[in-house]
């Protein structure tokens, strides 16, 4: 148990220098996800209590200097635009413009706010996200375009697969 506890730890001082540099809060909260769950979102009791552990753990995390200073509040923002500890809530990322122009032969058209940007579907062209209670909230998402989801508004972290080689 304590050599896991240590090799946790020696993971976690090691992924600091990096985000530092580089400033990218997303990939800082990425990398200290785990730590986040253990705040349970699926068996919270509320959103509040919820809320309070994340930000709880990421200020311990700055404090150690796992994660930039600067990124508290954002992967705080996270876990507050959360569905966790909400029974029957949603989330609702709704289109901010459209794909517009699609070419029949590649599918892939412009964003009417950025030409400059290609898309194949709204979603692409940039969004926000907000929880919604109830159907109610479901219909009103889906009325304005939205895609109904769970979990946190922000991006789910992805993971890298592993391979390993065995030689002979």
């Amino acid at each position: 148990m304590r050599f896991a506890v240590l090799l946790g730890i020696a993971y976690l001082t090691c992924v600091p220098a990096a985000l530092a540099q580089n400033g990218d809060c997303e990939e800082a909260r990425c990398a200290v996800q785990a730590e986040i769950n253990k705040c349970g979102c699926d068996g919270a009791s509320n959103h509040g209590r919820y809320v309070s552990c994340v930000a709880h753990a990421v200020n311990d995390l700055a404090k150690d200097g796992t994660i930039p200073n600067n990124c508290r509040g954002k992967i705080k923002r996270c876990a507050a635009r959360s569905t966790c500890g909400k029974p029957g809530f949603v989330t609702c990322t709704i289109p901010i413009s459209t794909c517009d122009n699609i070419d029949p032969t590649t599918l892939m058209g412009t964003c009417a706010n950025d030409p400059a940007i290609a898309c194949d579907d709204n979603l692409d062209c940039g969004s926000r996200c907000a929880t919604k209670r109830g159907e109610d909230g479901e219909a009103r998402c889906l009325e304005r375009g939205g895609v109904i989801g769970s979990g946190s508004c922000c991006a789910a972290c992805v993971t890298t697969p592993t391979t390993s080689t065995t030689l002979p």
